[in-house]
């Protein structure tokens, strides 16, 4: 595996704070924007090789997967059709997994596309009708202005280059269109576990690059031309093991609480986030 030492990727900033080692790779925060990161950041041919045994193959563990993200499509088809005035168009899902997100949405009576990385799942999707195209997005090379939604369902955190790929989804995003981008929110825990000297592999390295919070995924969005950056809890994933699902719906329940009480300002550290925005309407910016 070749391998490359980069700069921050959201702000360009050389200077970084370390947080820990896991494997091989250093995991460090851009002292500029805050921006959490692997270095040094694998190639594209090793990401292309790995991701195609990170999703499951069995029926079992792909039919658990679908109940843990139940809740969270449905919640995120909601936001969508409320931001969008019930309207319905084309809608792209990047790194659509399964099809299980399109599948709700198609049968919102959405027009839905696909793009997938791993073969297996692509193919399963395919199997229930639904166009799903190859692993990297820009040799789809769609059309500017081609969809009124894309959706990102913890897809960021894997990309090397996650400005590239939002300003390509900018592009084929219609003028005013919208974005919809759930990641994970690992730091705030890493560092208190750091603090009590608890050994942990949270940030899921090679899987993950790079960690967003809602401060860096709003930096992001708004250097790649999309406006209106609301972030909001958006539910909880729903594990199959019992035990993480106590944890995951007891967290997700206390997000909603404090979220609601304090006037939709207040985000609970750590635990995964749902993004929204907009294209700008006069083009990017």
């Amino acid at each position: 595996m070749s391998i490359c030492h980069t700069k921050c990727q959201i702000c360009s900033g050389e200077k970084v704070n370390f947080i820990k080692k896991e494997g091989q790779w250093d995991v460090v925060e851009c002292r500029t924007c805050s921006f959490v990161y692997i270095t040094p950041l694998p190639d594209e041919q090793f990401l292309r090789h790995y991701y195609q045994k990170y999703l499951p193959a069995d029926e079992v563990r792909i039919t658990q997967w679908q109940e843990m993200m139940s809740d969270i499509f449905q919640r995120s088809l909601d936001v969508i059709e409320n931001r969008c005035n019930h309207q319905k168009g084309a809608l792209l899902d990047i790194g659509c997994g399964y099809g299980f997100f399109l599948d709700a949405a198609r049968q919102r009576n959405w027009q839905v596309f696909g793009v997938e990385p791993c073969e297996h799942a692509r193919a399963y999707a395919k199997s229930k009708s639904i166009e799903v195209g190859t692993a990297n997005l820009f040799d789809r090379k769609y059309n500017d202005a081609t969809f009124d939604v894309i959706t990102l369902f913890y897809v960021l955190e894997h990309l090397p280059e996650p400005l590239r790929y939002l300003k390509e989804v900018n592009r084929i995003l219609k003028p005013g269109g919208l974005l919809l981008a759930r990641v994970p929110h690992t730091t705030p825990l890493v560092k208190v576990l750091k603090i009590l000297n608890i050994q942990n592999q949270l940030y899921d390295v090679p899987s993950h690059l790079s960690d967003f919070s809602p401060r860096t995924i709003a930096l992001a969005l708004e250097k790649t031309g999309f406006y209106d950056v609301h972030t909001f809890p958006g539910g909880a994933t729903l594990p199959h093991s019992l035990g993480e699902r106590i944890i995951s719906y007891s967290s997700g329940l206390l997000a909603d609480f404090l979220y609601t009480v304090s006037g939709k300002r207040l985000l609970l550290p750590g635990v995964s986030k749902t993004t929204i925005a907009r294209k700008i309407r006069h083009g990017n910016a």
